[in-house]
């Protein structure tokens, strides 16, 4: 059976050692090949030509063949980026359409200049951009620091002289009076919950008491399957495929007990590799869609405003309460029990001590 035919231009050899793309009937050459330059250039051409609906970027000149030396753009820093780093990033919704839409500003703003050219002045305008936008200091610092890690990107792939990070990294965080700060997040009363429940769907309404019962980040929710829930114990343990400090090789392992494990329950029939919660439409819950469904049902019990974050801030302070912070650190997964001061390293068994002084409606 013939190879189907990829849907794609592919990236070739040229006999005189440069690699090669075939676009709209031209060859297009980029650079030695197999060297992680031309691959850059390859992904950057290869994005221009499907942004254009399969139309070639426009050329000044005919094909050449020794374009060796033309310069890495930021925007072959910020393709290979896309094509290399962002799948990784598939199974967190936000942060994949955040380094997207970071890639994105780069490209529209300095992605035809060299990349050697981008420096901290450059860096600086596009954070002041981010303010100008009305974003708080936090959220314009912590963008800059996520741009610094593409152009990182770029130097692990020898794309960049490493000097380029070292001159981005001196510009200086926006200080306190700087851009504006928000409010300091806190949590919501058991009250305005009780409230707000009643105008939820079954399925939201579920989340919001596991959530409560357990301090878990709202992506946790999102995403539990009952194939991640250890049922072979006495109490069920939720053990997440992914989360937040999976990175700095820690493990997760959530306590499903009490009016967490009375909300869970009903959802686990279903396939083991399946979702456990997913909205009226069928679709996979997400940050803002849950959000939405929060902040309507608490309008219309006509309570305070309140955000599903705010459930983990209350859960958090009512177990640090009970148990104090090294038992609050165990059930929210916290690294560094700063952290836990914070919202208002432990075994599991701590964990679960923890979830049995967790809040209850």
């Amino acid at each position: 059976m013939p190879r189907s035919r990829s849907p794609q231009p592919a990236y070739q050899f040229h006999v005189s050692g440069q690699a090669k793309v075939r676009l709209g009937g031209d060859d297009f050459y980029l650079g030695k090949h197999g060297t992680p330059e031309s691959y850059a250039k390859y992904y950057a051409l290869l994005a221009e030509y499907n942004a254009n609906g399969k139309v070639p970027p426009a050329r000044d000149k005919k094909p050449d063949t020794h374009q060796a030396d033309s310069p890495i753009l930021v925007k072959h820093v910020t393709a290979d980026f896309r094509h290399r780093v962002l799948p990784k990033h598939e199974h967190s919704p936000s942060h994949y359409a955040c380094f997207v839409w970071l890639c994105d500003l780069l490209d529209q703003k300095h992605g035809k200049e060299p990349v050697a050219e981008f420096g901290p002045r450059k860096l600086e305008s596009l954070r002041d951009g981010l303010v100008d936008r009305g974003n708080s200091r936090s959220y314009a610092n912590e963008q800059i620091g996520k741009v610094i890690k593409v152009i990182e990107h770029g130097v692990a792939r020898e794309l960049v002289a490493p000097d380029r990070i070292v001159a981005l990294k001196a510009l200086p965080p926006l200080k306190r009076g700087q851009a504006r700060d928000n409010p300091k997040r806190s949590g919501v009363s058991l009250d305005s919950i009780r409230a707000t429940l009643p105008h939820l769907t079954e399925t939201a309404a579920a989340m919001v008491r596991l959530q409560l019962a357990t301090a878990m980040r709202p992506s946790e929710i999102f995403r539990m399957r009952p194939c991640d829930i250890d049922r072979r114990g006495e109490d069920w343990i939720y053990r997440p495929a992914n989360h937040k400090t999976e990175h700095h090789g820690k493990v997760k392992a959530v306590p499903i007990l009490g009016e967490g494990f009375k909300a869970l329950a009903p959802f686990m029939f279903g396939d083991e590799n399946e979702l456990c919660f997913l909205t009226t439409k069928g679709t996979p819950w997400n940050k803002d869609s849950y959000r939405i469904a929060v902040t309507r049902a608490a309008k219309a019990a006509k309570v305070e405003h309140w955000t599903p974050y705010q459930i983990r801030h209350t859960a958090a302070q009512a177990v640090r309460d009970a148990v104090g912070p090294e038992g609050a650190q165990a059930l929210l997964g916290h690294s560094k029990l700063s952290m836990v001061e914070t919202y208002a390293k432990a075994s599991e068994a701590k964990a679960i001590e923890a979830a049995r002084t967790a809040p209850k409606l």
